[in-house]
């Protein structure tokens, strides 16, 4: 594959503007797409919050334990049997 200086140029100068129109496009859908970005982006800084700060998330089911008591029994039997099959699926795949 012998090219010249001149095709190897122009072939260049063909991908060059290739991904500019690409970059172009992804900008655009990005662009048109921002509020799931910046929703998403909420979401993770608050799953963030809550971790750096455990103590919130203990507050929170504390209180909604003391506000509705019978629907917080049955919420944490659940998680408990989800942490359960959570924990067997985890030491079968480990």
């Amino acid at each position: 594959m012998n090219l010249s200086l001149g095709e190897i140029q122009r072939r260049r100068g063909e991908l060059v503007e290739r991904a500019r129109a690409e970059r172009a496009d992804i900008e655009g859908v990005l662009h048109s797409h921002g509020q799931v970005f910046w929703l998403a982006d909420r979401g993770v800084a608050m799953i963030r919050l809550v971790v750096a700060n455990k103590e919130i998330l203990l507050v929170g089911a504390l209180a909604f334990a003391v506000v509705q008591p019978r629907r917080a029994l049955r919420w944490a039997v659940r998680a408990w049997g989800l942490f359960r099959l959570v924990s067997k699926i985890s030491r079968a795949v480990a």
